[in-house]
């Protein structure tokens, strides 16, 4: 058997901090998700999905793509919390780390890197209160000089190539609210720049000509300060003139102030000059990110010919102010131009992008559809039911999101996250679909909620992905909306949000919108809310598995649970939502259900190490334990992690922490076993040193073999057949499966037509969500 895999979705969020984001002349924007850097690539519709480059062992800090002159970008660097920074090269269309940069005795937390000639200076900050700078001469890097802060900490580091002398000149901004200049061949400090009463947190130098520099920093005291940096002429002494330091960095250099920009209300983290686009002229435009949710374009008012001197502008006034409305977002943590100036990015506080772009047209900055995904945990996906026409997940980011495929033209489809049905105040754990337009969630708390679409998905859905989910729409709520303080989310119905009054608190207030790509950020958190039709209350603990029976009749679920009575699965009715019966098997908490494809068996798996099997008693809606493991015949000695059934019901996989996956099947009677009739499928699949934490069955059988894929605590996927023994058809490593565990493996059900090609949708604890192309032939 020989497996293609292809790359069809991949969804994440950047790290919630300033600069991890970084957007070249090419339209690629470099980001850091999880322990992962990010490619994405902005230019073409219906392209590959994001380039994951996986290296670093723990969270990344900051991205940075190296800028040569006149060349296109083929570096970046990164650093991360694992103490090291790495520069990273394309080869062949292939990103590799030609350099790890290993020596500081802390996380490091800023990067930035400068061509000089032809060598590469990198400049790394740490928390081990050093600054280090690295050189690669002739391909070979190695560590030139360590700034020893004492006891400083540097928050934000610029490095930039000096006109006329070539020389690198390095700014740090340290934990003292100033912004300290070193330099010469040897690196010391050459001057000090004082003025910011807050930490700095975002720097950027542009040329102005040969003899000016200007430096723009932003500050948590919520203002951005312009300094000008030029050539020292000795001036004669004539009247009153601005102060001006000098200082000596391979030649004299004069810096003043040249302007205070105050316009942002909360803390400033971003700054960044508009990129020349090899224009003669300079062109003064300087954009901002603040906590305060807005983005600023600054720029020079226009001053009347001859009324100024040569290089001498007037006031800094605001020329464009972007930002989120209402929601719950706190703000943005960087700003980045995009290629020519044309388009601009923030980056916010849940992860999530906002571009936007200049429309010629109107001459207006137009918000743009942008990747996004969870900033946490992602606990648990599903395929909707009948077709998997979308996917849905829900995170420790206490978001559920559903994805699905954008039909551009008839020839490009590409995936999105179209709505987020549950903004939530708990940490998710579990999802189950019970039908097309309704799902069950599990939280960090006792209570199961339900939650159906409302019309406004629906249409919208219709829209952009064509077909309708469900026939008749009629007299359901339009949308929701959360109330103030509140938890739960509130059905809105036609008309509803015109009677509400200009007094009523309109901030969270959902509001229809008809759309035919998918939603910006501001409208996900907002306007796609699902209603919430009930609450089921029943468990002693915080809820942590849930699964519905494939015919929607029924919801299975479990609590966190020390003693028998808590680990029960508790059964409920679909119709009613009412309890229906509680099977007592397990002794710890249960970690995963799993109904039969005819619904008619119930399979869950334990940390306690055992699997219970339940059928449901002919013509009712109850089930009866009918087979479970124990310490005689029970053959995982670790938790068992997962559970998952075969499209037919003939075998059921349980996966565990040591290492083994077994299938299971009804087999002849033993007499006085818990087994009852059933008992091993061929051999069990022995893995030492790794931990199985996912497994989900192909829903295709080819020459009489079976195919299951399994998801590891490292985050690789690999993909078996199962025939006369166990053979690994394909491993899918960290950069194309996961980094970090694997929370859940699903495939999307089977449509006739194409039998050989089949879905895989993952999830895992590095934040990612994606969904794997698998041919077998």
């Amino acid at each position: 058997m020989k497996v293609d895999i292809k790359q069809v979705y991949t969804s994440v969020a950047c790290n919630r901090i300033p600069e991890i984001v970084d957007w070249n002349d090419e339209g690629f924007i470099c980001f850091g998700a999880s322990n992962a850097v990010v490619i994405y690539d902005t230019n073409e519709k219906g392209r590959k999905p994001l380039s994951v480059l996986s290296h670093h062992t723990s969270q990344v800090n900051s991205v940075k793509w190296l800028h040569k002159l006149n060349s296109t970008c083929t570096e970046l660097v990164s650093c991360s919390a694992d103490k090291s920074a790495a520069i990273w090269t394309l080869c062949d269309e292939k990103w590799t780390v030609t350099s790890g940069l290993v020596g500081h005795a802390d996380g490091v937390t800023c990067i930035h890197g400068v061509y000089d000639e032809e060598n590469l200076i990198v400049f790394t900050g740490s928390i081990d209160s050093t600054v280090k700078i690295w050189e690669r001469r002739d391909g070979i890097t190695a560590l030139k000089q360590t700034i020893s802060l004492h006891s400083g900490l540097c928050l934000t580091l610029f490095a930039h190539i000096l006109p006329t002398v070539n020389k690198p000149i390095l700014f740090c901004a340290l934990d003292d609210h100033k912004i300290h200049i070193f330099s010469g061949d040897e690196y010391h400090r050459v001057h000090t720049l004082v003025g910011h009463e807050d930490w700095v947190r975002g720097l950027d130098v542009m040329n102005v000509d040969n003899n000016t520099l200007l430096l723009a920093s932003a500050s948590q005291d919520t203002y951005i300060r312009i300094w000008r940096i030029q050539s020292h002429v000795e001036q004669p002494n004539t009247g009153i003139r601005v102060e001006e330091k000098v200082f000596q960095a391979h030649g004299q250099w004069d810096v003043k102030l040249d302007a205070v920009l105050a316009g942002h209300e909360g803390w400033v983290y971003g700054v960044q000059w508009r990129p020349n686009q090899g224009s003669n002229k300079p062109l003064y435009q300087l954009l901002s990110s603040s906590l305060d949710k807005t983005l600023i374009m600054w720029e020079p008012e226009e001053s009347p010919s001859n009324a100024r001197a040569e290089g001498d502008r007037g006031a800094w006034v605001e020329k464009v102010r972007v930002g989120e409305v209402g929601g719950n977002g706190l703000g943005f943590y960087g700003s980045r131009f995009g290629p020519k100036g044309t388009s601009f990015l923030g980056h916010g506080y849940n992860g999530s992008f906002h571009i936007w772009s200049l429309s010629e047209e109107s001459g207006q900055w137009q918000p743009q559809v942008v990747t996004g995904g969870h900033f946490n945990a992602v606990e648990d996906l599903r395929w909707e039911p009948h077709r998997g026409r979308y996917i849905m997940s829900v995170s420790a980011d206490q978001t559920t999101r559903v994805y699905a495929p954008w039909r551009i033209s008839d020839e490009i489809i590409e995936w999105h996250e179209l709505a987020r049905p549950q903004v939530h105040g708990y940490d998710m754990a579990s999802i189950a679909l019970v039908n097309s337009t309704t799902f069950v969630s599990a939280a960090e708390e006792k209570v199961i909620r339900v939650f159906k679409a409302p019309h406004n998905f629906i249409s919208n859905f219709k829209n952009i992905v064509g077909g309708t989910l469900v026939e008749d729409d009629s007299g359901g709520p339009e949308g929701a909306s959360v109330p103030s303080l509140g938890l739960s989310n509130k059905a809105v119905f036609c008309g509803e949000e015109e009677k509400t009054g200009d007094d009523q608190e309109k901030d969270g207030y959902f509001v229809p919108v008809d759309l035919s790509e998918p939603p910006t950020e501001e409208t996900l958190m907002q306007n796609t809310l699902w209603p919430e039709e009930q609450k089921l209350y029943g468990h002693g603990y915080e809820v942590f598995a849930l699964d519905a029976s494939p015919d929607g009749t029924l919801v299975a679920s479990a609590c966190k649970a020390t003693t028998a009575e808590h680990a029960a699965l508790l059964l409920w009715e679909t119709k009613t939502w009412h309890q229906i019966q509680k099977l007592v098997s397990h002794t710890l908490t249960v970690t995963q259900v799993a109904f039969s494809p005819n619904s008619q068996n119930i399979v869950s798996v334990s940390r306690d190490r055992r699997w219970t099997l339940y059928t449901r008693r002919e013509g009712s809606n109850s089930f009866e334990l009918e087979a479970c493991t124990d310490k005689a015949n029970g053959v995982h000695t670790r938790i068992i992690w997962c559970c998952a059934w075969s499209h037919d019901g003939e075998v059921f996989g349980t996966g565990s922490r040591d290492g083994k996956v077994c299938l299971w099947s009804k087999s002849e009677p033993k007499p006085k076993s818990s087994l009852g009739s059933y008992g091993l499928f061929g051999q069990p699949l022995e893995l030492p040193n790794t931990s199985v934490t996912a497994i989900a069955f192909a829903p295709i059988i080819l020459e009489e073999q079976r195919i299951l894929a399994t998801g590891f605590e490292n985050g690789f996927i690999r993909i078996y057949s199962l025939g006369n023994g166990w053979n690994m058809l394909c491993e899918l490593d960290q950069s194309v499966a996961h980094h970090l565990t694997v929370k859940r493996l699903t495939f999307k059900p089977q449509c006739e037509e194409r039998k050989t090609e089949v879905y895989l949708a993952s999830c895992g604890s590095d934040h990612f969500v994606r969904i794997h192309g698998v041919t077998i032939s």
